[in-house]
């Protein structure tokens, strides 16, 4: 009998440790690190990188574009990933800029040196607004401890979402057309 009590009791805690592991997974693959959270997005005011390829002049305030939809995406020159959607972020602000949709990346590498010419050579040259990160803008908008990490902010100025890792370009057209739709 004790057995059998004890043999029940482990079914249940495998069970339970597999479907909480289960749970984790799907969660995982199908969110994708994606994470909804509506707040204010930290103003900021940094030097743009690409003035001759993205037409932005001079300093990048992010205040100043209110009413539009701003894609912030925290980015590096030695991340694979971050390398791999910048082609498609490229053609995605080519193509939504005249619908108020403004891509801006922010550069993480530990250093300047080389990112102004990776900007003008990768992909024929990064036409979206580059701006060098500072520990301000990294520390108000969560550490940024791991790259990619990219965050739709509304035409009123608020986060509205926050994917971490790699976006998918549905993700990319889906949340953009919601925040769109959005009054």
């Amino acid at each position: 009998m004790a057995n059998a009590v004890k043999s029940h009791s482990n079914k249940i805690l495998n069970l339970s440790v597999l479907f909480f592991a289960l749970v984790f997974i799907v969660n995982f693959v199908f969110v994708g690190g994606a994470v909804a959270a509506v707040r204010k997005a930290p103003d900021f005011n940094l030097r743009v990188l690409n003035p001759a390829l993205s037409g932005y002049n001079n300093d990048f305030k992010l205040g100043n574009f209110k009413g539009h939809i701003v894609i912030i995406n925290f980015w590096a020159t030695w991340c694979p990933p971050c390398r791999a959607e910048m082609p498609m972020l490229k053609k995605f602000y080519n193509a939504e800029r005249s619908n108020g949709v403004i891509v801006l990346g922010i550069n993480v590498n530990n250093s300047l040196g080389g990112v102004k010419s990776f900007l003008e050579k990768f992909d024929g040259g990064i036409t979206y607004p580059v701006v060098y990160a500072n520990s301000s803008v990294i520390s108000d908008y969560g550490g940024i401890h791991e790259i990619p990490q990219t965050f739709f902010i509304s035409k009123n100025g608020r986060i509205m979402f926050h994917w971490v890792g790699q976006i998918t370009r549905g993700a990319l057209y889906g949340i953009t057309g919601k925040l769109l739709n959005m009054n």
